[in-house]
């Protein structure tokens, strides 16, 4: 690889910002829902997933759930996406007040 292209994809990383919000996951099933702060969306899903497999998810509920009905039995969106703000690096307070929000709004959901 020329240092032209390795340059590129360094700059491209460190620009690099992933989707943030809260992951929702419906369980197709019960209509359970359960959600869930990301500051990496695609992360957290993943994180979930490795939970579930490995027996440490603190939701047992979901767990059970996960177990019975397999990843193919839950509907996982983006409840409410953030967006990025200039100057701003860590988004935790931010996501947790969204967090709180999509919670009341979504009167039967569960936290993850």
């Amino acid at each position: 690889m020329d240092k032209s292209r390795r340059s590129q994809l360094k700059r491209e990383a460190l620009s690099f910002k992933p989707r943030m919000g809260v992951v929702r996951f419906l369980c197709k099933e019960t209509g359970e829902r359960f959600l869930v702060a990301a500051p990496n969306v695609e992360a957290r899903v993943n994180r979930v997933r490795l939970q579930v497999e490995t027996g440490t998810m603190r939701n047992k509920r979901f767990e059970e759930l996960w177990r019975r009905c397999g990843e193919e039995g839950f509907e996982v969106s983006v409840a409410e996406e953030l967006e990025y703000a200039d100057g701003v690096e860590d988004y935790t307070d931010e996501l947790d007040i969204l967090l709180q929000i999509c919670l009341e709004r979504d009167g039967g959901a569960q936290r993850l």
